[in-house]
């Protein structure tokens, strides 16, 4: 009788318990901004522009909370910070931009849950804040700032490390519609020789490494 409890109750499968989660961690994202791209175009000497990329690369920070809502659908929010730096230089004036992106999203994610690891697939859907610093002297920076919607899909994959532990691995593909950037007096950047404002929007993809774990 021992033996037959025993079996049939390995045999029961593991009743699924809701979690709330929180996430965090780095990565990076590669991404075209056409507009912007067309400005630093018209705005630098053509003798460097061909040092202009169409590609750019920038750094984010992030952290998430996750919770379930059954055994394959969890919804949360996210909150992570891009840094992107560069300049060019063309003797004797160097330029010189910092763009930095306050990005809260919303999201839904499709969960697979296995013994050793869990796949999610997700939608997300934020509202961004976006400033761009120009330096033009080291005394001088001129500040430019838009808002804008943005839609990012994304998959992640959970090695677990333990019960209530996983590595966390993202990748994402992502679209931005930002508004114009323009200065505290309402001023939109413009280049002197293109007769359009100049944005942030783009779009692009991206991949991020952190850990996950059960808050309860």
């Amino acid at each position: 009788m021992f033996l037959i409890n025993s079996a049939v109750f390995t045999q029961t499968p593991e009743k699924f318990r809701k979690h709330l989660s929180f996430y965090t961690g780095m990565g990076v994202n590669f991404g075209i901004t056409p507009d912007f791209n067309d400005y630093l175009i018209a705005s630098i000497p053509y003798s460097t522009t061909d040092s202009i990329n169409s590609f750019n690369a920038g750094v984010e920070f992030f952290g998430g909370f996750e919770q379930d809502l059954t055994s394959c659908i969890s919804a949360g929010v996210e909150y992570s910070y891009f840094i992107r730096g560069f300049s060019y230089t063309f003797s004797p004036a160097v330029f010189d931009y910092t763009v930095t992106n306050h990005q809260p999203y919303a999201f839904f994610n499709y969960n697979l849950r296995k013994p050793k690891y869990h796949l999610k697939i997700g939608a997300m859907i934020g509202y961004h804040f976006q400033q761009l610093d120009y330096k033009i002297s080291n005394s001088t920076t001129l500040k430019y700032n838009s808002t804008g919607p943005s839609i990012k899909a994304d998959f992640t994959m959970l090695p677990k490390l333990s019960e209530n532990f996983f590595l966390y691995i993202n990748g994402f593909a992502y679209a931005n519609f930002y508004g114009k950037l323009k200065d505290e007096n309402g001023n939109f950047l413009k280049a002197a020789n293109l007769s359009t404002d100049t944005n942030l929007k783009g779009y692009g993809v991206g991949a991020r490494l952190g850990i996950l774990f059960n808050i309860n």
